[in-house]
């Protein structure tokens, strides 16, 4: 019937009561407990059968949420890794803009240096 509930079925699952050879046993007491435990079996059955699809289902939505955030993590990573090159572009294209501009006005450059330096020796004073 099921594959989960099929190791755990009694004697009595499996076939009719029998009646030993020395006792008298009313037959309708004996049909009674058959069918009560064929009920209980088959409540057993259609629950282990409940339990294992939610189990499925949950293992389900977990493999989901475990896939989605290998993907958020690879993709923060992939950012990352991008970061410093991206950051060693922007340092060489501010060098470059620098000294193209000392390049340009070397006297301007040298003036803007010792007034900054001047304002920087009071402040340290200070």
């Amino acid at each position: 019937m099921h594959t989960l509930s099929g190791a755990r079925r009694s004697f009595l699952y499996d076939a009719e009561p029998t009646i030993d050879c020395g006792r008298t046993v009313r037959p309708t007491a004996s049909r009674t407990a058959y069918r009560t435990a064929e009920a209980a079996h088959h409540v057993v059955d259609v629950l282990a059968d409940q339990a294992l699809t939610g189990v499925g289902k949950v293992s389900d939505s977990l493999h989901i949420a475990v896939n989605h955030t290998a993907d958020a993590v690879i993709h923060t990573s992939d950012r990352v890794a991008q970061v410093p090159a991206k950051v060693r572009q922007k340092r060489i294209k501010l060098a470059t803009a620098a000294f193209s501009t000392m390049r340009a006005r070397p006297f301007l450059t040298l003036g803007s240096a010792i007034a900054a330096g001047y304002i920087i020796g009071h402040m340290a004073r200070r």
